[in-house]
């Protein structure tokens, strides 16, 4: 996942980006996740902008039923390339490298992009019910045996 400044054409141009990337992101995962999709460089005189929305995919684990799962979400990346000699700098939400020529490798920015996208809810479905906060039991593979008898005593004067 790298931008060769001396190859980038002037003008418009795409930039093809398939790499794994570990984002360590807890226990609940995803570790790792497979990022893909293209992104458009524009070639300035001075400077270069790379933008575009690459496409996240790996394995989490529910945060209701803990059953590990396909996560796949959206990287949206933006990044400005000054072409001056100096250090690597923040422009609000906008990260800017400041470089002249060479081979700028992406795969930090990137990586940053992917955590700050990764949604902090991780769901294997919509309607999942979770886990029997009494047994433990699946409850997206049927309903458990527990008694539903723990009414607050503050509540019990209210109507069904």
């Amino acid at each position: 996942m790298r931008l060769d400044l001396d190859r980038t054409p002037a003008g418009k141009s795409e930039l093809a980006i398939d790499g794994e990337l570990t984002l360590d992101l807890a226990e609940t995962g995803p570790g790792a996740v497979r990022l893909q999709g293209d992104l458009r460089v524009d070639n300035l005189e001075s400077r270069l902008v790379v933008r575009g929305d690459l496409r996240a995919t790996g394995t989490a684990e529910c945060d209701r039923c803990l059953a590990e799962f396909a996560l796949g979400f959206d990287v949206p990346v933006e990044l400005v390339v000054l072409r001056d000699a100096g250090e690597e700098t923040e422009d609000g939400d906008t990260p800017v490298v400041h470089q002249r020529d060479g081979v700028l490798d992406l795969t930090e920015t990137l990586r940053e992009a992917t955590v700050l996208a990764a949604p902090q809810v991780k769901v294997c479905r919509e309607g999942c019910r979770g886990l029997c906060p009494h047994c433990g039991k699946d409850l997206n593979e049927g309903d458990c045996d527990c008694e539903d008898d723990d009414i607050d005593p503050r509540w019990e004067g209210l109507p069904d």
